[in-house]
């Protein structure tokens, strides 16, 4: 099965790398294609959201109705009411995803995915169209439900395994509609009419039992359901380690894989940290000096630093590697903090505020830098 995922021009190329590779980790039968942007055409349709329980609640599309209960969202989150908003009808959404199909020749088989920083009428976090193979994700407002301790990637990874999943088990958008559940039970087809509901469903990160069993009369390729089950686990063990660690005081475990040294963090879904070479590089190397070392004395080090960059980099040349280094260890130059800024802002996407100090590059009262972590908990394999 191959998924093509389009990025809407307003959702940062970074943010949508984040995604890509999240789902690509689990790698499986089915496989995740990025595509180029798009811009989608601008809407004149305003929406205006009231006041706070508005934006929090769902609409149920005319397909089929539901008895609704909202719930308040107790969230510091900061959001100025009433809230205007340009919005899309699904149809237009799905209409994108239509003619990038005819525009790329994208066979009828193939599912197709909008991530979009754009709002939906209904106010829905994703959805799909009848021919269940044309989806949209939206991508903004994550951090309302989440706050900004949380990388937006993971409930949008979520989003797409799950509407893929949902696409398995049913045979249209209105069977799917009349399916879920009006109180939340922590599985997957919740309704969420209460949107902060959603949090519930990504901890557990699972079906009901009523859920599982259509899944299973539906006998659906089970190399595709694995692997998104598989990814959705590595989400809720994300999640649940985030908000354990910060009572237990607990660090994830790092693993640096291969000739290319990736980073990844096992206790945290095994998620990579995305570094660029350079990046990579200077983190590699405080890594290997636990003492921590001195803005002054960066430039002792150089051949080790350029030995980790010319391993990684895609430098055509020994002068292009050479002077890149000059730059990376020239104490005039600020090319060393912004790569350290870089760095610390990874790992805070990826661990959260309240632990990114112990993993980010940072400096000490003696004048050093160095990364706090117990050296104990990294791990090399060659």
């Amino acid at each position: 099965m191959k998924v093509h995922l389009i990025r809407a021009s307003g959702y940062p190329l970074e943010d949508f790398n984040n995604v890509i590779n999240l789902l690509r980790k689990h790698r499986g039968s089915i496989e995740f294609v990025p595509s180029e942007p798009i811009v989608l055409p601008d809407s004149d349709i305003l929406k205006i959201f009231e006041d706070r329980k508005e934006f929090e609640k769902k609409e149920m599309p005319p397909i089929v109705s539901l008895n609704k209960t909202v719930l308040a969202l107790d969230d510091s989150f900061s959001y100025s009411f009433p809230l205007k908003e340009p919005v899309y009808t699904w149809q237009q959404l799905f209409g994108v995803c239509t003619n990038f199909r005819k525009e790329s020749m994208i066979p009828k088989e193939d599912h197709v995915i909008l991530l979009t920083n754009e709002s939906n009428e209904h106010n829905w976090f994703g959805s799909y169209d009848e021919s269940l193979r044309n989806y949209f994700i939206q991508t903004n407002h994550w951090g309302y439900f989440f706050g900004n301790d949380l990388d937006s990637r993971f409930p949008i990874a979520y989003e797409v395994a799950a509407w893929i999943l949902r696409s398995m088990m049913f045979a249209g958008q209105a069977q799917t509609l009349r399916a879920l559940h009006k109180e939340p039970r922590g599985c997957m087809m919740d309704f969420c009419i209460d949107k902060s509901q959603i949090i519930l469903k990504m901890r557990t990160g699972d079906l009901c039992q009523e859920c599982m069993n259509i899944l299973t009369n539906r006998d659906v390729n089970r190399s595709h359901a694995r692997q998104l089950f598989t990814v959705m686990d590595g989400i809720r063990e994300n999640l649940l380690f985030r908000q354990r660690s910060s009572l237990l005081m607990e660090n994830s475990r790092m693993e640096i894989r291969g000739l290319s040294k990736r980073i990844f963090l096992t206790d945290l879904g095994d998620l990579e940290i995305n570094l660029n070479p350079k990046e990579r590089a200077l983190y590699l190397l405080y890594l290997n000096h636990p003492e921590g070392i001195m803005r002054s004395h960066l430039v002792d080090h150089k051949v080790e630093l350029r030995s980790y960059y010319a391993m990684f980099s895609h430098q055509a040349s020994n002068q292009s590697i050479d002077e890149a280094i000059d730059r990376l260890t020239d104490v005039t130059d600020n090319n060393m903090n912004e790569v350290m800024a870089r760095i610390r802002k990874n790992f805070k996407q990826a661990v959260g505020q309240q632990q990114f100090e112990d993993y980010g590059i940072m400096a000490t009262p003696e004048g050093r830098h160095k990364i706090r972590l117990n050296r104990e908990l990294v791990k090399i394999i060659p």
